[in-house]
C-alpha cells in the first residue's frame, strides 16, 4: 500500500485504478475532486439545500466513476468523472422539475416528444452502436447496479423472464427497470445531440 506522500504524486488515473481496492486512494481522489464537485453542485443548484444535496449526489457519483473506470480506453479520469457528475446533477434537477408538474400534463409533454414511441429499428440501433462507446461512459454513470445488470443481461439476448431468474427479482421489475434505462439513455442521447 502507497504511503500518503507516494499518493499524492500519482496521476488521477492511477489513483482511480488503485481507489478499487485501497481506501487511501479513494480518499485522494475524493480530496482532489471536491472543488469540482462544489462548483457544479453550485451551478445547478437553485438553493442552498439543493446544493447540499447535489454534492452529496457528486460525491456518490465520483466514488461510482471510480468503480467504474476502465484505464484500458484511454480516457482521462477528469473527463469521465466530470461527465457522470454533470450528467447526474443534470438528471437529478430534471427529475425535481418533472415531479413539480402535475402528472397529466407531465404525459402530454412525453407524448408530443414521441417519448412513448418506440422508434428503435435496426438501422437505427446500427447508427446509434458507432457512438457507443463515447455514450457508454455516461450511460454508466447514470444507471444504478441494478439497472446495470439488468441491462448487461437484456444486452447478451436475455428475456425480461430470464433475466428475472438470473438477477432472482421479477420480471415487473427488470420491465420497470429497462424503461428507467431507455429514459435515461434518451437524456444521454438528447446531451449528444
Amino acid at each position: 500500500m502507497p504511503d500518503k506522500s507516494a499518493l499524492s504524486c500519482m496521476t488521477d488515473e492511477e489513483l482511480a485504478v488503485l481507489s478499487k481496492t485501497s481506501v487511501e486512494a479513494e480518499a485522494e481522489l475524493l480530496k482532489r475532486y471536491f472543488r469540482l464537485v462544489r462548483f457544479h453542485a453550485g451551478r445547478f443548484a437553485s438553493t442552498s439545500a439543493d446544493a447540499d444535496d447535489l454534492m452529496q449526489e457528486g460525491f456518490i457519483t465520483l466514488l461510482r466513476a471510480m468503480k467504474q473506470f476502465d484505464s484500458s480506453q484511454n480516457t482521462k479520469f477528469s473527463s469521465f468523472a466530470q461527465v457522470c457528475i454533470i450528467n447526474k446533477m443534470r438528471s437529478l434537477m430534471r427529475s425535481q422539475q418533472n415531479a413539480d408538474i402535475p402528472e397529466e400534463d407531465l404525459i402530454r409533454k412525453l407524448e408530443e416528444k414521441g417519448e412513448f414511441i418506440d422508434s428503435e429499428t435496426p438501422e437505427t440501433i446500427l447508427i446509434r452502436k458507432e457512438s457507443y462507446e463515447s455514450c457508454r461512459m455516461q450511460v454508466m454513470a447514470m444507471l444504478s447496479d441494478k439497472e446495470w445488470n439488468i441491462l448487461q443481461c437484456i444486452l447478451q439476448g436475455h428475456s425480461y423472464a430470464e433475466t428475472a431468474e438470473i438477477l432472482h427479482t421479477s420480471a415487473k421489475s427488470v420491465d420497470n427497470a429497462m424503461q428507467r434505462i431507455r429514459r435515461k439513455m434518451r437524456t444521454v442521447q438528447d446531451d449528444t445531440d
